[in-house]
């Protein structure tokens, strides 16, 4: 009881307390920036199988100009090169590469993420 007390005197609870909510903070904040990407990457994914069927009667151009279209709702920021589309006689092939870099201040990462889809009629 006296060993709690004196502990208490001293600071030494209070100070373990806030380095265990700081590591938690930190903790958050990394999956945070991890999760968030690949949020925006999984739900990318899942339009692009949403509207695959009705891809296959436009032209190249028309789908990845739609496909980059769809990323920027995504915050997803591609170009025409990271987008490949092909497109004869209904055989749909897409095939979407891009990086994203995690920065968490102390510590940088590059992901890697990619769509790659082929549709035969």
């Amino acid at each position: 009881m006296v060993l709690g007390r004196l502990r208490n005197q001293r600071g030494a609870g209070m100070i373990g307390c806030l380095f265990m909510i700081a590591i938690i903070a930190a903790g958050m904040y990394a999956g945070f920036q991890f999760g968030l990407p690949r949020l925006r990457h999984s739900s990318y994914e899942e339009r692009i199988n949403d509207a695959i069927s009705a891809f296959r009667q436009q032209p190249a151009e028309d789908i990845q100009r739609q496909l980059i279209q769809m990323a920027q709702e995504f915050d997803i920021e591609l170009t025409p090169a990271q987008v490949k589309v092909s497109n004869v006689g209904g055989q749909l092939k897409i095939d979407v590469t891009y990086e994203k870099l995690i920065d968490l201040k102390v510590w940088q990462r590059t992901e890697s993420f990619g769509v790659h889809r082929s549709a035969v009629p």
